[in-house]
């Protein structure tokens, strides 16, 4: 037997030993879950999963600690299935969209139910409702801004931000295998998208006709109904295998600085850690020096702001302008408390849209 043989010998053999130690972890979670139920505690227990999970990171030596993060965190999931618990999740569709994408890199694979819906407030309804225990809105985009549409929803529903992620934009050229650019006649992608590529295509294929479809996954599956080479679509890989098209170019974005920042609404609310983040959203009084008064109060009590941005405020045609500010801050509640309180004396009006751990980064 040569060295490679012995070597998948003992892969084999650890590979056996691992599904029993995960299914004796099973066993035993099973066995938590029913004392779980017993006392009427969640599933879910986010403070023991983050003990668990840095103590994973702590002990990974030949992989990374994000990687036995992520194995760890799929183990956990299946577990919590066995559990009884299955958390479904609301993303815009259709399959194949960055949204989605975005949602199955936050949330572990084991335990959730990802589902399609075609508008933001269907998503937020589904939320409030607790139809769905999870849903995922863009929020942010580091070439165009705000999504104004999200931001009006968390303002106006009663739904928490969760959770975020930033995941990296990168559009692909998809079609069937063999297409050559000079076959291409037609390309369907969403009007953002082709904002987002106008260099690359005018260089590449000039004189291709340019059509705009309600969303990336939509322009992609067409593609595939249509079965003509000379039709192509710009979209995710992920849209792609699903469609069982293939990749003709990749990364065709003019700008490689394009992600977007999507957040986890529900009506849970994360337990507070030292790395959280703050949403909140505020009307100042009218009189001079107001919003002056309420930063200053963020610089007594150190706290540091991440963002802030205003945008009018849904009014009758009898009311006088009003902006509402839009703030990120470091920290939770609890720790702030002091601060929040003189926020609320100043302002007319203020909400916490949710209080969540820091940015999680991924990479396609």
């Amino acid at each position: 037997m040569g060295e490679l043989e012995r070597l998948r010998e003992q892969i084999d053999k650890l590979d056996s030993e691992l599904m029993d130690r995960i299914d004796k972890r099973a066993e035993i979670a099973k066995k938590i879950g029913k004392i779980k139920e017993k006392r009427k505690m969640s599933v879910l227990q986010e403070d023991r999963e983050r003990i668990v999970l840095d103590h994973i990171s702590n002990l990974a030596k030949n992989i990374s600690p994000i990687n036995a993060k992520l194995i760890w965190k799929e183990i956990m999931s299946a577990c919590r299935q066995v559990q009884g618990e299955i958390n479904k999740v609301a993303y815009l569709g259709p399959e194949g969209t960055f949204t989605q994408q975005a949602a199955m890199a936050f949330f572990a694979k084991g335990n959730t139910e990802f589902i399609p819906y075609g508008h933001k407030f269907e998503i937020v309804d589904e939320v409030e409702k607790k139809h769905v225990t999870y849903g995922i809105l863009p929020i942010e985009n580091s070439l165009h801004g705000s999504v104004t549409e999200s931001l009006d929803l968390l303002i106006e529903r009663n739904v928490k931000i969760y959770g975020e992620i930033e995941i990296p934009i990168i559009h692909n050229l998809i079609g069937f295998e063999g297409t050559e650019l000079k076959e291409i006649k037609k390309i369907f992608s969403h009007p953002a998208v082709f904002a987002q590529v106008r260099t690359w295509v005018k260089k590449n294929v000039p004189n291709a006709k340019l059509i705009e479809k309600a969303s990336t996954a939509n322009a992609i599956s067409e593609v595939k109904e249509l079965g003509k080479k000379e039709i192509v679509a710009i979209g995710t890989k992920m849209a792609a295998k699903i469609n069982d098209l293939s990749i003709l170019e990749e990364g065709i974005e003019d700008d490689p600085s394009n992600f977007t920042r999507f957040v986890i609404i529900s009506k849970k609310q994360q337990p507070p850690s030292e790395k959280d983040k703050t949403s909140m959203v505020f009307v100042t009084k009218h009189k001079p020096g107001a919003l002056f008064n309420i930063l200053r109060y963020f610089k007594e009590g150190n706290v540091n702001l991440t963002k802030l941005e205003s945008r009018p405020r849904k009014r009758s045609k009898s009311s006088v302008w009003e902006y509402i500010f839009i703030v990120d801050f470091e920290g939770n509640p609890q720790n702030v408390k002091d601060v929040l309180k003189k926020v609320e004396q100043e302002a007319i009006w203020m909400k916490i849209l949710g209080s969540y751990p820091k940015n999680q980064y991924v990479r396609e």
